[in-house]
């Protein structure tokens, strides 16, 4: 069988691999003919090509990794947050991988375009685990990577989606948001005592580089695990091999381009080193163009042949390009011309100016307030919470001023009031504080405003009335009514 885009599909032609659904179910199966209503079906839901099998083409044998039916399984797992069925569907991943043998990568994902989450998450649990088993690591340990790399992205599903998928620049506060994923991730897991330290602490730091410059703690190569270090591979590997709003796929040749020439700053040299032994450049069943013009078909890509591999010509010669008469010709591009420059992914991560890291301190005397507001707000700001006036006064004499104060107005000793108060008159700071009241009364209201309330935020919390506040103050749009 061979790979075509979707553009170049026609009536008559017949599937060569099934086509599932983003719930994995299947749509279409193997050997199915297709028509412009199935066609065209596919073409709406998002699938950038096909697997068809022809004469040309029949001898051809392009495998999964795993079988569809694992993958259909693992996707709905993901899609639901079943953390349970993510354990027993990395057992059996771990399985299949084991009964296998040497593992080509060389089969395309196909997928709908809105399935990009839940499908990623499925490739980085296998790229993990095939890392793992290259590098000679036991069963469990495998198991442990591919749960990891089932529940790496867990926290995007949190994230909204028009952020996910924006065609355009992220914001600063946008790239923020995004980055919070994977801390987000990390405490669905946390909790969770069946769920060993090795699988949370490289969903907590799988965007972590190297040389020190990833997120969210900015550690470096010394103080990665070694799960954490083939995440963070698999993860790029396939994001980067993958169809977004924002970009093409690049094809694997590209990627492992990219890859290597990253090595040290963002991945370790062994984990993608490793990976890439399983990585053909010209993966079978590609239709490529020849230097010459002529279109071929990659038909065995193994060992010497990753660099020039046996290809069919649509006249059905097959021809070597490691014999001398064809030294001559090398492979120019993918015919599905899918593939753009790698620069262009780097605009999505660079921002117009640097991010301002907003500084917030909350002071309530009650603690079940401050891990609310803790929930609420962590990921988007730094946030210090304390649980008195006297206390607030103390971390404002010690340290560099804050962006706002979110104070609870009713606290014994020194209340919010004359805490607001000493800190604008004492202290001669002009920090906008955003008072919390249980009762919004018009006795309290006034006192608030003698010492130049920014905001009200009245209980029970409203997570979206907080944070729109906050923006609002903090961007200076204007004082509270």
């Amino acid at each position: 069988m061979r790979y075509i885009n979707i553009s170049k599909v026609e009536p008559g032609m017949k599937l060569g691999a099934e086509v599932f659904d983003s719930y994995g179910r299947i749509l279409l199966g193997g050997k199915t003919e297709l028509t412009e209503e199935y066609i065209s079906r596919l073409k709406k839901l998002g699938f950038d090509g096909l697997y068809i099998s022809d004469e040309l083409s029949k001898d051809i044998v392009v495998e999964p990794i795993i079988s569809p039916v694992l993958r259909g399984k693992g996707i709905d797992c993901v899609r639901n947050q079943d953390i349970d069925g993510c354990k027993l569907i990395a057992k059996e991943m771990v399985l299949e991988i084991l009964d296998k043998g040497p593992i080509s990568i060389d089969m395309k994902d196909l997928r709908e375009t809105d399935d990009y989450t839940y499908s990623h998450s499925v490739n980085v649990a296998l790229y993990s685990s095939i890392i793992g088993l290259s590098l000679g690591l036991g069963e469990k340990a495998l198991e442990e990577l591919a749960l990891a790399g089932l529940l790496h992205d867990l926290g995007k599903m949190s994230i909204p989606t028009e952020i996910l998928n924006k065609e355009g620049r992220l914001t600063q506060e946008e790239y923020q948001i995004m980055k919070s994923h994977a801390k987000m991730s990390y405490d669905f897991l946390k909790e969770r005592w069946d769920i060993t330290p090795n699988v949370k602490v490289a969903v907590l730091y799988h965007h972590e580089n190297v040389d020190g410059s990833g997120y969210p703690n900015g550690i470096t190569a010394d103080e990665m695990t070694l799960y954490t270090k083939i995440i963070h591979v698999a993860d790029v590997f396939d994001a980067l091999l993958s169809k977004r709003p924002y970009k093409k796929p690049y094809s694997a040749y590209e990627v492992s381009e990219y890859m290597m020439g990253a090595c040290g700053i963002m991945f370790d040299t062994e984990i993608v080193q490793t990976l890439l032994k399983h990585v053909p450049l010209y993966p079978k069943g590609t239709e490529m163009i020849m230097s010459d013009n002529r279109h071929c078909i990659i038909v065995e890509n193994k060992e010497l042949h990753n660099l020039r591999p046996i290809v069919r010509l649509m006249n059905g010669d097959t021809i070597d390009l490691m014999d001398k008469e064809y030294y001559n010709i090398t492979l120019v591009s993918a015919a599905s011309a899918d593939s753009i420059s790698v620069e262009a992914e780097e605009e999505r991560n660079v921002m117009i100016q640097a991010y301002k890291r907003y500084k917030i301190l909350a002071v309530d005397d009650m603690m079940t307030n401050l891990q609310m507001l803790r929930g609420i707000l962590e990921y988007f700001y730094d946030l210090t919470l304390v649980k008195s006036g006297k206390q607030a006064i103390k971390y404002l004499q010690k340290n560099e001023s804050v962006d706002a104060i979110i104070m609870d107005v009713d606290m014994p000793g020194m209340d919010g009031v004359e805490t607001a108060r000493a800190i604008k008159e004492d202290m001669g700071l002009q920090v906008p504080v955003i008072f919390v009241t249980t009762l919004n009364d018009a006795q309290t209201v006034a006192r608030c405003k003698e010492v130049g309330a920014k905001g009200y935020i009245v209980r029970p919390y409203q997570p979206a009335f907080i944070k729109s506040e906050l923006k609002r103050i903090i961007t200076g749009r204007g004082d509270a009514e």
